[in-house]
Parts: structure tokens; sequence; C-alpha cells
């Protein structure tokens, strides 16, 4: 059963039991007021009864109403008229069509259509079937109104729903094309409302899925041109090696050195932070607090025992981040400095941890492009290195609800920071 049915089925079950519910409420007000009514008639008769009131006057109550009075333990019509011995009064009411009378007395009674009360030796009953018809009436009226509302209800709630639910059979709709064609779409966004809300988490999604489609596509396009380069030295060197290298010690010495050169820059070069950045993803965030230098410390420390240069620290004040993200993220900027430009310090400030350099200028596109993924400038092109360095830290600093950048320094070079959200 779809959604749809189910809901407007729900409707018309919640209005059939609303509806059944006044329904009860108005037959049960109306039904009590027109007993209390028929009671308060009788409660006048008892009175006319206690005060030895003439039969006649208590026939004037009712115009299809009777006395009876108690003779030798049997009821019986009283009449006002001696000479009439037909046992009928008022018109119709005959004795056989009397009610039994109970045994409760000075309290009013309903009997079929007959109402009545007892007091002492004389009751006195009156016949009344609006009661009973009023309330007929009412069940064969609600009846109608009950079939007619049902209908409307079940149409409309159908119609409604179908409408409300349009925008879910469009995702679905679109959901399936994506699943068939594997191309991405997005859902029209209509309604503000909780459903609108979902088509636009579901087109959020889809930007997001294309972005990352997108960015793999070029990844792939980055690593196959990157890889190529050293792939065709390889190939270069193993010719070289099956003509000459048998025969040859030189050409067998040099084409195994460049192989194996050529092999570690790929492993340590492109591999190794392609594998980091991958391990990004899935890595676990903590923080502590830090002593910034303690910190400049432990990296200028790195520093001089991978490239026997001392870095100058200036640092004060303490931070709350993770450790291990802040050391490799500033091991990559000085890394970068010594390699393309000279002379790296640390300035390290609870507000902002920065590296500093005296390297070219740079304009405002390359500048703009240095944490892009295998970005390296025109004259890095010859060095060593993927151009992964930067976006490693990127993406670190992104992992670690981080931010960095750079910027150009007033008297040439630049600054690579790290800021705090």
């Amino acid at each position: 059963m779809k959604l749809r049915t189910k809901l407007a089925l729900s409707v018309t079950l919640f209005t059939t039991l609303l509806l059944l519910l006044s329904f009860l409420v108005v037959t049960y007000v109306v039904w009590d007021h027109l007993i209390e009514s028929r009671f308060t008639q009788l409660e006048q008769a008892e009175e006319l009864m206690e005060d030895d009131s003439s039969t006649r006057a208590l026939l004037t109550l009712h115009e299809d109403s009777v006395v009876l009075s108690r003779n030798d333990g049997r009821w019986v019509i009283a009449n006002d008229e001696e000479d009439d011995d037909s046992a009928t009064v008022n018109g119709d009411v005959r004795a056989r069509d009397l009610p039994g009378i109970p045994t409760t007395r000075d309290k009013p009674f309903k009997s079929g259509n007959w109402f009545g009360i007892v007091h002492e030796d004389q009751a006195y009953l009156f016949e009344d079937d609006t009661v009973d018809e009023t309330v007929s009436t009412l069940i064969f009226a609600f009846s109608i109104v009950l079939v007619i509302a049902l209908i409307i209800a079940f149409l409309s709630s159908f119609f409604i729903a179908y409408q409300t639910l349009r925008p879910l059979r469009q995702l679905s709709q679109t959901m399936e094309r994506i699943s068939d064609s594997g191309t991405l779409e997005t859902v029209p966004e209509q309604q503000n409302d909780e459903i609108g809300q979902l088509g636009k988490v579901f087109n959020l999604m889809i930007g997001r899925v294309d972005q990352t489609m997108e960015q793999q596509r070029q990844f792939v396009a980055d690593v196959s041109h990157e890889m190529k380069t050293p792939l065709t030295v390889i190939e270069g060197y193993a010719k070289l090696l099956k003509r000459w290298g048998k025969t040859n010690p030189d050409v067998l010495e040099e084409s195994i050195s460049n192989i194996l050169n050529e092999t570690h820059t790929m492993r340590s070069g492109l591999i190794e932070p392609m594998l980091e950045l991958s391990r990004l993803e899935y890595g676990e965030t903590t923080t502590e607090t830090i002593d910034l230098k303690q910190l400049g410390t432990e990296v200028a420390d790195r520093m001089h025992h991978a490239y026997a240069v001392d870095i100058p620290v200036d640092a004060t004040g303490t931070v709350i981040a993770n450790n291990e993200a802040l050391v490799r993220i500033l091991t990559i900027f000085i890394d970068n400095a010594i390699k393309y430009a000279k002379d790296p310090e640390l300035l390290l400030r609870p507000e902002r941890l920065e590296v500093l350099d005296h390297g070219t200028n740079l304009s405002v596109e390359q500048r703009a492009r240095l944490f892009d993924r295998f970005y390296r400038l025109d004259e890095a092109r010859d060095r060593s290195g993927s151009g992964l360095g930067l976006s490693i830290a990127a993406a670190l600093a992104e992992h670690h609800h981080l931010s960095v950048g750079s910027e150009a320094r007033s008297g040439g070079g630049s600054c690579f920071y790290i800021t705090f959200h």
C-alpha cells in the first residue's frame, strides 16, 4: 500500500472516530434534554396529585395522558365522566395500550413511549414518541452526514497527501535515474517545509558528491601526469640495461642507480604523501594544551637533525590543539621554505603560528594555488618534490579544525601561518 493511501485511510479513520464521538455526545445531550423536559411534566403531575386535584386537571397536562387509580390491588383507569364506561381516556388511549406500572414510587419513569409517575394510589402517564423519533432522526441524519464526510475526507486527504508527497516521488525517481545512469542530478526546490528541506539537503549532498568525484578525477589525472616522467625515466634506463648493461659495467651501474633514485622519489615524494592524504579522512581528532615554546623547540630540533640548519624560534603562550598536527604542518612549512626560499624562522603566538622566509615574491594567482594538490611553481619544476606537501598541510588543518594560509611579507618573502577556529 502506498504512503498516500495509508495517510488518506488514517485521516478517514480519524474523521470517523471524531464524528462518532461527536454524534454520541450530541445524541446524549439531546436525549437527556428531552427526557428531562418530560420528567419535569411528571413532577408537575405529582404536585397536582399531592394537592388532591381532579383527574381532569391532570389530563390537561398532556394531550395523550391517562390517570390510573389503585382499586383492590389493581390499576384501573380513572375517569371524571361517571357515565363513561368505554375504558378510553383522551381519545385513542386504551387500557390495553398502557405499560406496566413499576413499583418505584414518586420517581418519574419511562417505559417505551410512555412516561409516568406513581404517587400513593394514583399514577399519571402520558404517551410521547417524539423522543425516540428525534433520536432516530438524528441517527438517520448522522448516517448520511457520515457517509458524505467519509467520502470527502478520503478524497481530500488523498489529494493533499498526493500533492504533499510529490517532492518525495520526484526525489525517488531522481535517485533511481542516478542509480541507473550514474549521472548526478538535483531535484527542484519548491516547498518551504520538512519535505522541501529534505530536497535541499539532497541537492547539497549531490553537490558534495559531484565535487568529490571531480576531485577524484582531477586527482587521478594529476597522479597520472606526475608518474609519467619517473616511469618514462625508469623505462629508458631499463631499455639501456637490456641493450648494453650486460656487457658495460658503467651503463649497468648508472642505470641501476638512476632506477633506484626514481623509485625512491616516487615512493617518498608521491605514493607516501598520497597515502597520508587518504589516511587523514579516517583519523581521529584529539586536543591538548600545548606550550608554544616547547612546540617551537621540538620543530626546530627536528629540522636541525634533518637538514643541519638552525631555525630561530620566537614563541610565547599556549594553545589547545592536536600537537602532532601542528608539528606536521609547521614541519611542512619549514621544509618548503628550506627547499624554495631561505632563512626560515618560527614566530609562534596563541592567535597565530607563523613560518617566515626570505624567498621570492609570488603573485596573487600563484599564492592562491599554493595549497592545491600537485601545484608547483615553474622555477621549482626541476627540484625534488611532488607538490603535495602544502596540500597535506591544508588537509591536516581542515581535519583538526584549523586554518592555514600564505601571505607576502613587506620586506620580501612569504609568511605561512596557522590560525585556530
